[in-house]
């Protein structure tokens, strides 16, 4: 027995117990990979797959775009109750002036001046 011959039956039980790819067992053979990326058929479901994601894709976006739109209408109409409000508010304000006169408003606008020139000093003592 030569030593060639016990190499090469060595060799072909590497063979055997990898999956004929030599010492390799994990590298695929690059000629199958070929041929799967070449078949029409497998080209056909990877195109099937790729277009059942894409119209999943699409109707999630659209269920998405539907809810914003309905939360945003829903901000829309809080904001007009606010905006209602907020009239109603100064026009009591109007009216309370109106009867007792400069009074109120000027304590309001002292307070309010005080407060801004709190924050400054508070602020820039920081």
């Amino acid at each position: 027995m030569s030593a060639y011959s016990a190499h090469g039956a060595n060799s072909n039980r590497l063979r055997h117990h990898t999956g004929g790819n030599g010492g390799y067992p994990n590298t695929p053979n690059p000629f199958q990979q070929y041929d799967q990326e070449n078949d029409p058929n497998n080209k056909d479901s990877r195109l099937k797959n790729k277009i059942i994601m894409l119209k999943e894709v699409s109707i999630s976006i659209g269920d998405e775009i539907r809810d914003q739109n309905q939360f945003l209408t829903t901000v829309g109409d809080d904001m007009e109750s606010m905006g209602g409000r907020l009239k109603a508010t100064m026009r009591h304000f109007n009216d309370m002036l109106a009867r007792q006169g400069c009074g109120p408003f000027f304590y309001l606008t002292i307070f309010a001046i005080a407060v801004f020139v709190f924050l400054y000093m508070y602020l820039k003592a920081r």
